[in-house]
């Protein structure tokens, strides 16, 4: 059942309020906020050089109303609110969102993967492979195979966990043209995950622009 407006406006809300700020001249504390948002992570590079212009709350909001009609409506925003509320329920860390995390992220805009490896970190540079360490599952995306990937209570100060996730070509934007592994350290402790290697932003950066791209030319009417 397609959900009513009252209630996709009130998600947006929801996940604007629920992020942390990149600034732009003259806006409120919650426009403030909005590239930082689940749904703010789907601007392309083009969008995000436009918002620093922004002057004023109207024009923020003006800016978004047509960014979302572009990708859907109320149908992409819904379909974000549920990915982020799954990536706050299996990932968050503390006080720290699980939307808001690299792995949150990473989930939203590429899908969920289940890590194919985990390996705690003594600080300090010792190493320990966890056991029962399994392969992901690529038959179709799940949330519940991220659960691992959250916030373990029994862990030690002592140690960190590192989380080696691997995306088939077929889970990746078309054009890509070849799989990706990313490897991410949590630290329950400090709240925060990280990537880990050198080039792994930039090339996860090049994939959530073709995914911010993807998402648009997927909500443009097909040509008569």
């Amino acid at each position: 059942m397609r959900p009513s407006r009252s209630k996709c406006l009130a998600l947006v809300v929801a996940l604007v309020v629920s992020a942390t700020g990149l600034f732009a001249a003259g806006l409120s504390q919650t426009w403030k906020e909005w590239p930082r948002t689940p749904l703010g992570y789907f601007m392309t590079d083009a969008e995000r050089a436009q918002w620093p212009a922004l002057q004023s709350d109207a024009d923020a909001e003006r800016f978004v109303a047509e960014f979302l009609a572009r990708r859907g409506g109320d149908a992409f925003i819904a379909e974000v609110a549920r990915n982020a509320a799954q990536a706050d329920k299996y990932l968050t860390l503390g006080k720290n969102p699980g939307s808001k995390t690299v792995r949150g992220k990473m989930m939203i805009l590429l899908g969920p993967v289940a890590p194919t490896a985990v390996t705690k970190k003594k600080r300090g540079g010792e190493v320990h492979l966890a056991p029962g360490t399994a392969m992901g599952d690529f038959s179709g995306p799940s949330v519940e195979d991220m659960r691992s990937a959250s916030n373990d209570p029994g862990n030690s100060t002592t140690f960190i966990t590192e989380y080696t996730y691997t995306y088939p070509v077929s889970a990746l934007p078309a054009g890509y043209g070849k799989p990706l592994t990313v490897k991410i350290e949590v630290d329950p402790p400090s709240e925060r995950d990280r990537l880990v290697g050198l080039g792994v932003e930039r090339e996860l950066n090049k994939l959530y622009e073709m995914a911010a791209q993807a998402r648009l030319a997927a909500a443009r009417p097909a040509n008569p």
